[in-house]
């Protein structure tokens, strides 16, 4: 068996900046948003050049997918949690995903808003694809619908697109002011209209 080759110092340097620059832009981004990364902050608080920086990373978007990336998978995890927590029955587990996905919203705001507001007018990458396409298997598997069927999916995504509309301005400011906490309650409506909709496919 040929021994693992291992890195070299200019590589461990680029994988330890690399590593620190995830760290700390994620943590400027959830205290101050996103308008508060900059290349030349960013490498300052790490304590190299920004060649440095460019030449670990790339660019900062390529930071700022990372952080994007590590923020899905806490969705995620939350979204999987409360599936299988919930009582067994299919519209349980469909309110208790879109309560989980509201109360990420509401207590993860930075990851949020990167996860489904920034650059919302960009085709997603194939990452982000996968990941949006995961939740929708999720949610069609969670209400015991067909993931082959077209039908279904398109039915169980405006379900998703409704919760969605509903976190969207409950979440952030709006000309009208909608409450988080009443909005919340609407969520198994919504799971009636979808479960409905479904049983006359």
């Amino acid at each position: 068996m040929a021994e693992q080759r291992t890195m070299s110092k200019r590589d461990q340097n680029l994988a330890q900046i690399r590593e620190k620059a995830t760290e700390i832009a994620e943590r400027i981004v959830l205290e101050q948003g996103r308008d508060a990364l900059s290349a030349r902050g960013l490498a300052a608080e790490i304590g190299v050049s920004v060649g440095s920086l460019y030449n670990a990373v790339g660019d900062l978007e390529a930071v700022l997918r990372t952080v994007i990336s590590n923020a899905a998978g806490i969705l995620s995890q939350e979204l999987e949690t409360a599936v299988a927590t919930a009582p067994d029955d299919k519209r349980a587990r469909l309110v208790a995903l879109g309560e989980a996905y509201f109360d990420f919203a509401l207590t993860e705001p930075q990851r949020w808003w990167l996860l489904f507001e920034y650059r919302s007018h960009a085709e997603p990458d194939q990452k982000m694809q996968d990941f949006q396409a995961g939740l929708l298997e999720m949610l069609i598997r969670a209400g015991e619908g067909d993931v082959t069927s077209n039908r279904h999916r398109q039915v169980f995504l405006q379900l998703w697109a409704s919760v969605h509309g509903l976190v969207t301005l409950a979440c952030r400011p709006t000309i009208v002011t909608v409450d988080p906490v009443e909005a919340r309650t609407y969520i198994g409506e919504l799971v009636d209209t979808g479960l409905h909709v479904v049983a006359e496919s």
